[in-house]
């Protein structure tokens, strides 16, 4: 049986050519391992369902999409939680009209389940964004670890990441499959080339200069004199 849970109306869906108002759904796992209730689950575009492990579960679920978004990451998804307790399904705001397969990581796909986005407008996802700069760092320690230090900041999480460093038109080296999650920094020491090494070895100072690119998102570039 399904469970229509929730008090936010949802556009009106199509069944044999009637429109019909119905609410939106949470997303609830079945108390005996391992499934979904039956479904599919219905919102509108721009909603936030929430997946429900309910009291007495024999294990903890979560939901996930199938596949991966734009940004390299999954979909939309929930986070895992133990009976009794729910999550947000983060990323099904930014959902169009149409059938989203789902599943949860814990059990696979033997535990799975359809999302149904009809109406609404999606909210606009994010687009990826990092920031780049250089850390303190010397030229003769660049020049003796064959590395330059670069500080990525995530402002969204971000994946797919690739720096590269060059000296004008020269390219010293690269380093790509980097992740930063929202409000956090890494630093990436990217080693440089055999002809990158070369090129450093010349020179008082240097002027390097970086660009990132992320997957699905904006590109980053910083450039510091080293000495």
């Amino acid at each position: 049986m399904k469970y229509i849970i929730g008090s936010i109306a949802i556009a009106a869906l199509f069944f044999g050519g009637t429109a019909t108002a119905q609410a939106a759904d949470d997303i609830v796992a079945d108390a005996a391992c391992c499934t979904f209730i039956d479904g599919p689950f219905t919102q509108v575009a721009g909603e936030i369902p929430k997946f429900v492990n309910p009291q007495g579960a024999d294990a903890p679920h979560n939901v996930t999409s199938t596949v991966n978004g734009p940004d390299g990451n999954v979909l939309f998804g929930s986070a895992t939680v133990p009976a009794g307790q729910s999550s947000p399904v983060e990323g099904a705001q930014y959902l169009s009209d149409g059938t989203y397969p789902f599943f949860c990581t814990i059990h696979g796909l033997s535990m799975s389940g359809d999302l149904v986005v009809a109406g609404g407008t999606p909210l606009e996802r994010p687009k990826p964004e990092i920031r780049l700069s250089f850390p303190a760092q010397k030229l003769k320690s660049v020049r003796n670890s064959s590395k330059v230090k670069i500080k990525i900041k995530g402002v969204t999480d971000s994946s797919g990441i690739k720096l590269t460093v060059s000296k004008g038109k020269k390219k010293l080296g690269s380093a790509s499959g980097i992740s930063v999650s929202a409000g956090k920094t890494r630093t990436v020491a990217v080693k440089l080339t055999n002809k990158g090494q070369k090129t450093v070895k010349i020179g008082k100072k240097i002027l390097f200069l970086v660009k990132g690119t992320v997957a699905g998102g904006k590109s980053a570039t910083a450039r510091r004199t080293l000495r």
